[in-house]
């Protein structure tokens, strides 16, 4: 759908996840958006969440972030200002914290796992357009979005909690990854499925995606065998994948990159998929896209 803009109209997104809260400033270019500026702050909400509940210094650890993007963005003098809650926002005080971040001026929506699957998939597909049946996935810092399509139209689009960061508490050889994608995908059979090609949406990984065009020479696609080799090497220390991560990840994300990699290897098996392409667009672009058409 072309959405209409007045000229010089920008609109800001603020992505607010279990290890980052970033925000984007967008332009509609043809009705795509198109990045102005990017800025991104390690909040590490998750941190702050126990038995369900996230503490007030949570609460106020993401009130204060986003009320400095309001204010960065009172300087730019952008009107619009967009705000999804994902997995920090399915806790029990979850009405606490979208009152305090309503006051910094955002429009705040709190986002159910399948609600963010389905933008995760409405926002790859302004990258793949042409890719109209398979399967994509998107491996955040608290939870995981798996989505199953045919012929341009979600058959499948869940979320389960298992994410880079909740992962850095397990070993890398748990079989937890594992274990959970088996359970979902005997709940929903539409899962089951052999896809010889994901796409792979989210910040964990375009991370594997700067390795590997650092590596491999392909920042767009990795083989699910490159992935294997590259799991393996930085597992070992290996100088050169070590380095070629130092380069690329940012520090806040490195911690937790094996973590995120283990979690894509086990949904790369479960698909039984041979390639992954990498989409530069995914859950932000989605969840704009969605606010601009409640408005028309």
């Amino acid at each position: 759908m072309i959405m209409t803009m007045d000229k010089n109209e920008l609109y800001a997104v603020a992505d607010i996840g279990s290890n980052t809260v970033v925000l984007i400033v967008y332009e509609l270019i043809g009705g795509v958006p198109a990045v102005k500026e990017y800025l991104s702050d390690a909040a590490h909400l998750i941190d702050t969440v126990k038995d369900g509940r996230m503490s007030a210094e949570g609460i106020e650890k993401a009130y204060t972030v986003l009320s400095g993007y309001a204010r960065h963005l009172d300087e730019l003098d952008i009107q619009y200002r967009y705000a999804d809650i994902t997995e920090p926002g399915r806790i029990s005080n979850r009405d606490e914290l979208v009152s305090a971040l309503r006051r910094t001026g955002f429009t705040v929506v709190p986002l159910s796992g399948s609600e963010e699957a389905v933008l995760d998939y409405e926002g790859a597909r302004l990258a793949y357009p042409d890719i109209e049946t398979g399967a994509a996935f998107d491996v955040g810092g608290g939870s995981s979005e798996l989505i199953t399509f045919r012929d341009g139209r979600i058959t499948t689009a869940l979320s389960v909690p298992l994410g880079c960061v909740r992962l850095s508490r397990y070993s890398l050889d748990d079989t937890i990854c594992k274990d959970t994608l088996q359970a979902a995908m005997k709940q929903y059979p539409a899962l089951s499925q052999e896809c010889d090609t994901l796409i792979g949406i989210g910040g964990t990984m375009r991370a594997v995606g700067l390795v590997s065009e650092k590596l491999y020479g392909s920042a767009d696609r990795i083989a699910v065998q490159q992935l294997q080799d590259l799991f393996t090497r930085l597992r070992a220390e290996e100088q050169e994948a070590v380095r070629a991560m130092e380069e690329t990840v940012s520090p806040s994300r490195i911690p937790v990159f094996l973590p995120g990699i283990h979690m894509i290897q086990a949904i790369a098996e479960a698909f039984r998929a041979e390639e992954i392409v990498i989409s530069p667009t995914g859950i932000r672009e989605g969840f704009l896209l969605k606010m601009l058409k409640s408005r028309n």
